[in-house]
């Protein structure tokens, strides 16, 4: 691997505090990095600050855990500030020698410790978002972070059962649709003939895409479906956007523009342009690992639903390839790729089977299944059949995320968040003449979204401290929009 570059970061302050009282400054000269983590699959920050003690203070300054830890820095990318405000979860490993101690404060959010100490016992019923917005609020976990999310289709409905309210949240990201999805009644083509063989099977297409995250980054926290993350076009970018009163469609909104193009390097070469922008390396850990996305059901998949008041069950086959064009995607890939066995698309065939207990006759009292597409669709008092034409295709949503993953080094960038996105271009590995026509690798290059993302400030390092940022990246899509790719068929 090359050797990655770094950007300038310097520190402006860092404070220690507890149970509210004044803070007390942590000197440069005790500081010797500051590294902070940021995840789309976590509801929390987390983080380490490495302390070179030469003066006791550990002990002077007895660590309880709960303390919070204040930083402030500055970075090649903006003279604002960049804040963080994190709390001490944990003392790591310490290392004592001579006269000097070194050890780690292993620090997370302080909505993570809180969530800990909270169960939720109230039924909660509303769109998952206002559900979401009320566990991060006063009467939970009393957060006062900006809250940025997309609005959902469907109420839901839910007895917590003394649940945590980040568990809470993780349960709705299954409920969760986008309001762009929306059930069509058209049948497939062996659909009668199905029914007739097993009347209890149900298969029909659905436009659009379910499926939800909910993160934290230094900005706040985060509430919107894969397909609003994925979706590069115009009409698709989230912006930030003030709340007016009353105005629940006016909630502020996650900038999606992406970051870069970030260009590879090539070994024993000058890298030319803005050096804030180079990739040091790329490393791709993941590409189509076809076992795991059959265990898991990312072409097809099977959910049996059963009613436990009438002892009747229905099964739903949900198909990857038949919703596939209504989503939005990364990538240049127009087709998902279809590995036939024995000349036999594998989406034929569901290679997972889900159970779920659904009382049918307490939400929906008419005689066969309910349209989605009904106008009382949204109000869970009276219907929730929607669970079976989404939940499947959300599973399989956030499979297909994981098609290529990579990670990448770049020169320390504090302003990028987990959810953002970042433009790639990849060297060519074609032969030098080829490559002077088309220098960019056209498969592995363009748009991903960042899945993770880790900031590590060494303040030891350069004349006021350096950063240095590895990026976890994964798309649903080869290559770029402007080119076809080469992968996947009709």
């Amino acid at each position: 691997m090359a050797e990655q570059h770094s950007s300038e970061a310097k520190l402006v302050r860092c404070i220690i505090s507890k149970n509210g009282l004044e803070g007390r400054a942590l000197g440069s000269d005790m500081l010797a990095a500051f590294d902070v983590f940021e995840s789309i699959e976590s509801p929390f920050m987390a983080g380490s600050l490495t302390i070179s003690d030469s003066k006791n203070f550990i002990n002077d300054y007895p660590i309880e855990g709960g303390e919070t830890i204040q930083m402030e820095l500055k970075s090649t990318f903006s003279d604002i500030p960049i804040k963080y405000n994190l709390v001490i979860a944990k003392i790591g490993t310490r290392i004592i020698k001579n006269k000097m101690q070194v050890y780690d404060l292993i620090l997370c959010s302080p909505e993570a410790l809180i969530n800990e100490s909270l169960r939720v016992q109230d039924s909660l019923s509303g769109n998952p978002e206002t559900i979401v917005e009320k566990m991060l609020g006063d009467e939970y976990l009393g957060s006062t972070k900006e809250f940025f999310s997309e609005p959902s289709r469907f109420e839901v409905k839910l007895i917590p059962n003394r649940t945590r309210p980040f568990d809470i949240i993780a349960m709705l990201l299954k409920k969760s649709v986008s309001s762009k999805t929306t059930y069509t009644g058209k049948k497939y083509k062996k659909y009668e003939e199905n029914r007739q063989n097993r009347p209890n099977s149900n298969s029909k297409p659905i436009k659009g895409s379910a499926g939800f995250f909910f993160w934290e980054t230094r900005r706040g926290y985060n509430f919107f479906s894969i397909d609003a993350l994925c979706d590069t076009s115009e009409n698709g970018k989230f912006i930030f956007k003030d709340k007016k009163e009353g105005d629940k469609e006016s909630r502020p909104r996650l900038q999606t523009e992406a970051w870069g193009p970030y260009i590879e390097t090539v070994a024993n070469t000058q890298a030319s342009g803005d050096q804030r922008f180079i990739i040091s390396d790329a490393m791709f850990t993941s590409e189509i690992d076809l076992m795991a996305s059959l265990r898991k059901g990312k072409y097809s998949s099977l959910i049996v639903f059963f009613n436990h008041s009438t002892g009747q069950y229905e099964e739903y086959t949900y198909k990857i390839k038949d919703s596939y064009d209504n989503m939005a995607h990364l990538g240049g890939q127009d087709a998902i790729s279809l590995v036939p066995a024995n000349q036999v698309e594998l989406s034929n065939f569901p290679t997972r089977v889900m159970s779920m207990i659904l009382d049918h006759e307490s939400w929906y009292n008419k005689a066969g299944i309910g349209n989605p597409d009904d106008a009382k669709a949204t109000d869970p008092n009276k219907f929730a059949d929607w669970q079976k034409y989404y939940m499947a295709q959300g599973i399989a949503r956030a499979e297909l995320l994981k098609n290529q993953e990579a990670k990448v080094n770049i020169p320390g960038n504090p302003l990028i968040c987990a959810g953002d996105k970042i433009d790639l271009k990849i060297q060519s590995k074609l032969a030098d003449k080829l490559r002077k026509k088309q220098p960019f690798d056209l498969e592995t290059s363009g748009v991903y979204l960042v899945k993770e993302i880790r900031h590590l400030f060494n303040f030891l390092d350069g004349n006021n401290g350096t950063c240095k940022t590895t990026l976890g990246l994964f798309r649903d899509s080869y290559g770029v929009k402007e080119v076809p790719s080469s992968h996947g068929n009709k």
